[in-house]
């Protein structure tokens, strides 16, 4: 049986548990090899009782929380060819081999901490309260997450270890992050709560943001949606707007949330209380919409229109319509000719 040990080097150095793995993987396999992240050809000879290495050539360290599609695209290429692959269960290598048994069919198979027979493991439940004993049911290879609590005792002979600089045999392997760079710029794009590639609140030059008036999800979305299509606007809401279940969470602003500085705040049927005021004090201009003339946001806007809020919304659809908006100061110039 053969077994591959997939490691992590922090600032080009191991610790004991990453040696205490393989002595761990040594139980099992007579033939153990290593797939190193982030170590050279001479920091790797420290680690004892392994055959072949796997290293990696890359202009710079990897990081395997951000470069996790193609580590995990180079490991699944080489899990068929072992019977066991381990991996520590405390790191982030966890997530890495979980994608790559993905890419295979095979499950991770988490928590182990002990060898008790062929195909047989045991793992700790419960704070350690309960023992539990395991075997893979499908061919390999095995995929495990390995916890260990305590030293990895192995009764052999007193022989020098096996060092890689002598019998084993290193391979180089050419990590591409260019191109991972930009498969991940893609596929890590936020289109936000509602699917739409809408700007986000903190980044927004333009903010809309609606309350409690509009009653419901539909009439929010279906009112403000085409809205901020048209003007490239984010969408924000209010602390009300969201326990009556308006907007989602992620879109209020004030609070414990998100404070905001848009060129350009318009608020819709917000009447303004103290933590959604203290959530845009930054805003450079706010146009308030509210019936309510006597409503608190108005003591902190730059215009002010008491109007039925529907209307208003009509109103500049209807002339986002027949007019493009050049920028954000030439829309806060025409609601002061408006105003």
């Amino acid at each position: 049986m053969k077994a591959l040990v997939i490691l992590e080097a922090v600032n080009n150095r191991f610790s004991s548990t990453d040696q205490r793995l393989i002595d761990f993987a040594t139980r099992m396999c007579p033939n153990v090899d290593v797939l190193a992240i982030n170590c050279n050809v001479v920091r790797i000879m420290v680690l004892k009782r392994i055959n072949n290495v796997f290293i990696f050539a890359c202009k710079r360290p990897i990081n395997v929380l951000r470069d996790y599609h193609r580590l995990s695209l180079i490991v699944s290429g080489l899990l068929l060819k072992y019977d066991i692959v381990l991996v520590d269960n405390n790191s982030n290598l966890h997530h890495i081999l979980c994608c790559a048994g993905a890419a295979i069919n095979r499950c991770v198979i988490s928590g182990i901490h002990d060898v008790i027979d062929y195909n047989v493991f045991a793992m700790l439940l419960h704070d350690g309260k309960l023992l539990k004993y395991i075997s893979f049911k499908h061919p390999s290879p095995w995929l495990m997450s390995v916890r260990l609590f305590y030293p990895t005792l192995l009764f052999e002979s007193k022989k020098p270890d096996r060092q890689p600089s002598l019998t084993s045999r290193i391979q180089i392997i050419n990590f591409n992050t260019d191109h991972c760079l930009k498969l991940l710029t893609y596929s890590r794009k936020d289109l936000g709560p509602y699917g739409l590639d809408l700007p986000k609140l903190t980044e927004a030059d333009i903010v809309i943001a609606g309350g409690r008036s509009f009653g419901t999800s539909e009439n929010f979305k279906k009112w403000l949606l085409p809205l901020a299509l048209k003007l490239g606007a984010a969408i924000g809401t209010t602390r009300g707007a969201v326990e009556l279940g308006c907007a989602p969470s992620e879109l209020q602003i004030g609070g414990n949330y998100q404070v905001i500085s848009p060129k350009l705040y318009i608020a819709f049927g917000i009447s303004g209380s103290d933590h959604h005021l203290a959530g845009i004090r930054f805003v450079k201009s706010i146009v308030a919409v509210n019936t309510d003339i006597n409503a608190q946001i108005f003591s902190l806007s730059n215009y002010a229109i008491a109007s039925d809020m529907y209307k208003v919304i009509t109103k500049m659809m209807d002339w986002l319509q027949k007019n493009t908006v050049k920028n954000t100061d030439f829309l806060i110039n025409k609601f002061r000719n408006t105003v």
